[in-house]
């Protein structure tokens, strides 16, 4: 007995219904417009282009106090030497 495949009756199971797994060949199954959808490009939903960035701002967070995700730019945030770091190699302590 041959399986029937929605696929090869125009989306339609059996029935007659619509089979909602076979897709409909529109762009976001027609609820998104493509034109629309491509003049806002990479933009998530309540991103702005606005937005504070402390990297952008020596590492510092609107109010003036320092952002702790922000790196130092030195070798692990000055805690280690990385001549002796360097020395030790791989080896753990």
């Amino acid at each position: 007995m041959s399986q029937y495949k929605p696929t090869e009756h125009d989306g339609l199971k059996q029935d007659g219904t619509p089979d909602k797994r076979v897709g409909t060949g529109e762009f976001a199954h027609g609820q998104v417009d493509p034109h629309e959808a491509g003049k806002a490009g990479g933009q998530t939903s309540g991103s702005s282009g606005d937005q504070y960035k402390p990297t952008e701002n020596d590492g510092l967070k609107k109010d003036g106090t320092e952002d702790g995700r922000v790196g130092t730019g030195e070798f692990a945030h000055g805690k280690v030497d990385p001549v002796e770091a360097g020395k030790a190699g791989g080896k753990s302590s």
